[in-house]
């Protein structure tokens, strides 16, 4: 049986307890939600499990993460275990203050898209497109 494309993309985006700021997050949110993708938009999150519940409850197709804090590795390492323990099929990106030198192990790790400083809000939009197969 195929499975069944629904007309919208949904992503979560969110941020820990520990981020400062949002305005990077809820620029791509609003960019997001104007070129016709659905957003759940957790203003912050204690722990990573609260963020895989949110995402299975809202049905999303991607959750992205906001990091600036340097926690980015240990998320992404901690949300993607927990994806695939759940065998929940479920892409991430990350944006923030993310070093060049972390890169490859953030790609390691499975994480499908990193977008650090400079980069902007329709560079994120596009490659959720492209990412879900969609253009």
């Amino acid at each position: 049986m195929e499975a069944v494309q629904r007309d919208k993309i949904r992503v979560l985006f969110t941020r820990s307890l520990l981020e400062g700021h949002d305005m990077g997050l809820r620029s791509v949110a609003n960019r997001c939600r104007e070129s016709g993708i659905e957003v759940v938009y957790y203003p912050r999150f204690k722990d990573i499990d609260e963020v895989v519940k949110v995402a299975e409850e809202e049905d999303v197709d991607i959750i992205g993460i906001s990091s600036s804090s340097g926690a980015h590795i240990y998320l992404a390492d901690g949300l993607v275990s927990c994806l695939r323990e759940k065998k929940m099929d479920i892409s991430v990106i990350m944006g923030g203050v993310i070093s060049d030198k972390d890169l490859p192990r953030l790609k390691e790790l499975g994480v499908k898209g990193i977008f650090g400083p400079g980069s902007n809000p329709g560079e994120v939009v596009g490659f959720i497109y492209e990412l879900m197969g969609r253009t």
